[in-house]
C-alpha cells in the first residue's frame, strides 16, 4: 500500500489537515484501498497541537522509506524556523527531486522557502510578506499567486485559509478517487448544499 506520510510537529495546527483527513476516509467506499496514513516526527515522543490535541507518531524519520512515499504532507506550525525541522525538509527536497507529491500549507511553506524549494516553482503561503519577511533564503517572488492553494507539478502550497481546496488539490494528483467523486466532494465542502452530498455518494454507485 502507498504511503502517505504526515509530519507531526509540536504546535502544529491540528486543523489545517482536516479536510484532507475526512476526505482520505472515503476511501472504504473504494473496491481496494491504495493510501495509507502514516504520521512521522523526529522521535515518537508525543506532540503537542496548537489545538490541544496529544498526537503518538507512527515512525520517525529514521524509519521513513522514500521508496514507498506517495505524498509528503507538512501542517502549519509555530517553529518551521527551527533548525529541529532540517531533516524533514531535507527529506521533502529528495521527494521532490524524484518527483513525489510535496504538500505545505500555512507556515511549513517557511521551512520550504527556507531551504530553496520555492525558489523555482509557482507556490503560495500566508502572504508574500510573511516569505519574504521571515525567510532570509527565500528568492521566489517571481513565483508567489496571492490565491488560497497552488498546484505546480508535484509542488501544492496553501494559505492558512486554503486547507480545502489544498486537499482537493492533494486527491486529484493522487488520483485516489475519479473527477466526479473530487468535485463533488469539493463542492459539498464549499457550499453546505446538500444536493452535491446526493452527488457524492451517486460517483461511488457507478
Amino acid at each position: 500500500m502507498k504511503k502517505i506520510y504526515m509530519y507531526l510537529l509540536d504546535t502544529m495546527a491540528d486543523w489545517e489537515n482536516g479536510y484532507f483527513l475526512q476526505g482520505l476516509t472515503l476511501q472504504k467506499m473504494l473496491p481496494k484501498q491504495e493510501y495509507e496514513l502514516c504520521t512521522v516526527a523526529t522521535s515518537r515522543k508525543p506532540i503537542k497541537t496548537a489545538g490541544g490535541m496529544t498526537l503518538i507518531p507512527d515512525i520517525t524519520l529514521d524509519e521513513l522509506d522514500e521508496n514507498q512515499a506517495a505524498a509528503l504532507l507538512l501542517i502549519g506550525a509555530d517553529n518551521w524556523g527551527s533548525t529541529e525541522q532540517t531533516a524533514i525538509l531535507e527529506v521533502a527536497k529528495s521527494l521532490i527531486e524524484k518527483g513525489v507529491l510535496v504538500a505545505a500549507i500555512c507556515g511549513a511553506t517557511l521551512g520550504l522557502a527556507n531551504v530553496g524549494i520555492l525558489d523555482t516553482q509557482y507556490h503560495t503561503s500566508n502572504a508574500l510578506f510573511f516569505l519574504t519577511g521571515m525567510s532570509s533564503n527565500y528568492n521566489g517572488e517571481q513565483y508567489y499567486k496571492d490565491v488560497a492553494a497552488v498546484a505546480d507539478d508535484n509542488l501544492i502550497t496553501a494559505s492558512s485559509a486554503g486547507s480545502l481546496l489544498w486537499a482537493k488539490y492533494i486527491f486529484e494528483k493522487l488520483e485516489i478517487y475519479s473527477s466526479e467523486t473530487i468535485e463533488a466532494w469539493y463542492n459539498y465542502f464549499s457550499t453546505g448544499k446538500a444536493s452535491y452530498f446526493g452527488e457524492l455518494m451517486n460517483t461511488f454507485s457507478k
